[in-house]
């Protein structure tokens, strides 16, 4: 690793990282743009136009001060991710005790990604205030065309020549510089002023940004908009009516402009497009619509905030109060039982009188709910039976914690294995186990750290038809066959949309691929590709075979 940066461009107000980057690229004089990814982030060109680019940490390490500190600023300052936090779902702790946030980003919660937008009246009211025109972060949130400060439509391409600001791997160089075809950015040209529902969802947009909330657990962010959806009337009894609640958002909002905003309502798949449940610890909506929705609901990002809170404060958030009320009472009996049981593994003569008086809310519950296991565990003749089950009770949480590790290191070793992939399935995970562990609920109970494992090591359709793929053009190359979308199929076993999908979400350049070296967890790796990867739609592999419905506007 190099030695830290002799300078680095001052951040300006809601500038992004793209632009500070390229910004360091102009004032440092580098002749290639592969020459200051290697001074920041000791990479090849790689892409910066997402929520939260790669390899940041690098860059923060150059910076002068602490490098945590650099990255938590860099993160907070110029990235989007202020605006994606509160729809990201529960954080997921990591060893040196911050949060995986930064990498935690479900690929159906950001959506996609578009391409980079300038203001005229920004880019002008910058150059005066701060010598430097730059891009703003409120402009590149998904679904934002407009300036939310003007009211003016965004541009991203040369007003001459129609060519994109932003490429692939390439850094950004207007305003500062010309176009390709030698014209310069210019702030005077006619802007066009844009429709209110377009600024409402900008000015929005913007304000979530500047809220800076915290990520909001799935449950709560679900019951909070049931709520609101409640409050206008769209209920069914205790349920809610989200089917007419979507026909009325969809017909309050129009067609025209949220298909302007979400490219899957563009794309005519509605069906299911309001989902209210969450996987991966994230609801099942993509930014877009999280934004349109909070839009609806609540007009504005400081009031959503607002109710959020208000939802916590009012003892409304039960999370999934219907379904789970009986898995909950379960839950609670069994703690209230082992610490009962916990109390007469240290002194086998307690009596009722003593318990009272040390677990007396623990002893009251299960007066109340439970009472009949309490007076026969308290009998002398089950005293010992109580012990014999704390017994079990530790015994079973030592296995817990060694067959986590085993079935950890068992499924790393089946997922890096050399030759034809095999897909890393529960069944073949739990094999390696020395005593057979079904995979069911009641051992999910007895050995919840080892299913939880199972969750996060088992393998997803579609990142098993990416390692496929990648297979599939290795033995395309050593058996010398021409390298085209068929011979995969063939090779690999995945459906067409499937290669098609894989190979543009990736961007790999399957002949250039083929001639190389194939180091697959790498590959997975640089393309943000985990073992539990859902794809690079909201759709299913596989379900586009066939002639699928697909509802027609008229």
């Amino acid at each position: 690793m190099s030695a830290q940066l002799p300078f680095f461009p001052p951040s300006l107000p809601d500038e992004t990282l793209y632009s500070r980057v390229s910004r360091y690229h102009l004032m440092s004089g580098n002749r290639t743009d592969g020459q200051t990814f290697n001074e920041l982030f000791d990479c090849k060109p790689m892409n910066l136009g997402g929520v939260v680019p790669f390899r940041m940490e690098i860059l923060a390490s150059r910076l002068p001060g602490d490098a945590d500190e650099n990255l938590a600023e860099l993160t907070q300052h110029n990235t989007l991710l202020p605006a994606f936090r509160p729809f990201l779902g529960k954080p997921i702790p990591s060893n040196n005790g911050n949060s995986q946030e930064i990498t935690h980003l479900p690929r159906h919660v950001v959506g996609m990604n578009g391409d980079a937008e300038l203001c005229r009246s920004c880019t002008r009211e910058d150059l005066e205030l701060y010598g430097a025109s730059y891009y703003h972060r409120s402009h590149q949130i998904p679904g934002v065309s407009v300036c939310w400060k003007h009211r003016e439509t965004l541009v991203s391409s040369c007003f001459n020549c129609r060519f994109p600001f932003q490429h692939k791997n390439k850094l950004l160089s207007v305003p500062w510089a010309a176009c390709r075809c030698s014209e310069l950015f210019s702030s005077d040209k006619d802007s066009t002023v844009a429709g209110q529902l377009e600024h409402s969802y900008a000015v929005y947009s913007h304000n979530l940004l500047q809220e800076n909330m915290p990520p909001i657990h799935p449950d709560l962010l679900m019951n909070t908009y049931r709520e609101k959806i409640r409050q206008r009337g769209f209920s069914r009894g205790s349920l809610i009516n989200l089917k007419d609640f979507q026909d009325s958002m969809i017909e309050s909002l129009g067609e025209p402009f949220i298909r302007s905003v979400d490219p899957a309502f563009s794309a005519q798949r509605t069906m299911s497009w309001l989902r209210l449940s969450y996987i991966e610890s994230a609801l099942d909506l993509p930014i877009t619509r999280h934004l349109l929705l909070g839009l609806h609901l609540f007009g504005t990002a400081n009031q959503f905030n607002t109710d959020v809170h208000t939802f916590v404060t009012s003892n409304l958030a039960s999370p999934k109060q219907s379904r789970t009320a009986d898995a909950d009472m379960d839950r609670q009996r069994n703690e209230h039982r082992r610490k009962i049981i916990a109390e007469l593994k240290k002194n086998p003569d307690l009596t009722m009188e003593k318990l009272w008086k040390r677990k007396i809310k623990v002893v009251a519950w299960l007066f109340d709910h439970d009472r009949t296991w309490l007076n026969n565990t308290m009998s002398p003749d089950n005293k010992k039976i109580a012990s014999m089950a704390t017994s079990q009770v530790q015994i079973d949480e030592a296995l817990d914690c060694d067959y986590a590790r085993m079935v950890e290191e068992h499924s790393r070793k089946l997922f890096e294995q050399a030759g034809k992939p095999q897909k890393v399935t529960i069944g073949k995970i739990l094999a390696c186990l020395p005593k057979t562990v079904a995979p069911s609920s009641v051992s999910r109970d007895r050995f919840p750290q080892l299913f939880a494992t199972l969750d996060l090591c088992k393998e997803s359709s579609w990142c098993f038809s990416a390692r496929k793929v990648l297979w599939a053009l290795g033995e395309l190359d050593r058996f010398e066959e021409t390298i085209t979308i068929s011979h995969i199929i063939l090779r690999s076993g995945v459906i067409h949309s499937g290669v098609e999908d894989i190979l543009r979400f990736c961007d790999w350049d399957a002949e250039k691929l083929s001639k190389s070296k194939i180091d697959v967890r790498h590959l997975l790796a640089k393309a943000g590709i985990t073992r539990t990867w859902r794809g690079p739609s909201d759709g299913k592999l596989g379900t586009r075979a066939g002639r699928g419905y697909v509802r027609k506007y008229t």
